[in-house]
């Protein structure tokens, strides 16, 4: 991993965002950058009085630019601080890079991953005033478009670390490729990876069939203890059902697959409210394909 994107909007869970970041950046020597975006659109009155349009042109004019410059404040004084804290914490091999444009949210966040291709992305999940259906949209849309591991960070206290983290399994071919990805990402830290299906008991099929199969290609590290297999039956309360396994294994990370056959496709959509979105208040982890890792 050489190359971090870290999109950001000055809430205030940014500084936990950017500790994921530098925690992950720190075991290779990887390049973080900072990446902000402003809506820089004016907005012209509606009025039939053009000495009153000219004033709110050169009204509006004005609030750019004080947008703008607050914005470079702002990722100035973030940049400082980080410095700060890598000499502190004698961390020497990572790099922070800053950038701030102005234009339309997403397509500005499509633009940068296309000519940055970072590694890894790592985001918040709410936005400034914790309006979850911005900053909750433009995650999904960064998660459907990218080629790469997009790491979501909720509001939260404190660094949590990586010791147990729990993959969403959905039991699809892929999954072995994903697993054996985690341990390689992860190898530097002594962690347990959980591997777990949550079941609809109404829809038994040959499920406890293919766990088996996935759990017979990894015997080396179960019988080592790094991994735990698991297919939970459930009803159709699934995030009652995924806090309690969670809270039970004390679960630091969640790693998944966002595609729409996955349980977990569904905590970015409207169709559950901010109370379901954040009742586990843990960092998901978003694969794409392994093969476009």
């Amino acid at each position: 991993m050489k190359k971090i994107l870290v999109p950001i909007d000055f809430s205030g869970h940014t500084e936990i965002t950017c500790r994921y970041a530098i925690e992950l950046a720190k075991v290779n020597g990887a390049e973080i950058k900072l990446f902000h975006t402003y809506f820089d659109q004016i907005i012209i009155a509606d009025t039939s009085f053009p000495d009153t349009l000219d004033m709110s042109t050169i009204y509006n004019e004005e609030l750019m630019k004080e947008i703008y410059h607050q914005a470079e404040r702002n990722m100035t004084e973030l940049h400082e601080s980080l410095m700060i804290k890598l000499k502190k914490e004698k961390i020497n091999n990572v790099t922070v890079i800053t950038e701030v444009v102005g234009g339309e949210v997403e397509n500005e966040l499509r633009l940068v991953t296309k000519e940055y291709s970072p590694d890894l992305i790592v985001m918040g999940t709410t936005g400034k005033g914790n309006n979850i259906n911005v900053w909750g949209k433009v995650s999904t849309f960064i998660i459907d478009h990218a080629n790469v591991p997009v790491l979501t960070v909720p509001e939260m206290k404190s660094y949590l670390g990586f010791k147990n983290i729990m993959f969403a399994a959905d039991l699809a071919d892929t999954n072995a490729a994903i697993i054996s990805y985690l341990f390689e990402r992860f190898k530097w830290i002594d962690f347990q990876l959980h591997v777990v299906h949550f079941l609809i008991k109404s829809k038994l099929t040959d499920t406890y069939d293919r766990m088996k199969a996935l759990q017979m290609k990894f015997g080396k590290e179960e019988k080592a203890g790094t991994i735990k297999f698991e297919v939970v039956e459930v009803g159709e309360d699934n995030q009652k059902s995924v806090d309690l396994y969670c809270q039970s294994r004390q679960i630091d990370l969640i790693a998944f697959h966002p595609h729409k056959r996955s349980l977990f496709y569904m905590v970015f959509t409207k169709k559950i409210t901010k109370k379901n979105l954040f009742a586990t208040n843990i960092p998901l982890l978003a694969m794409p394909p392994v093969s476009q890792v």
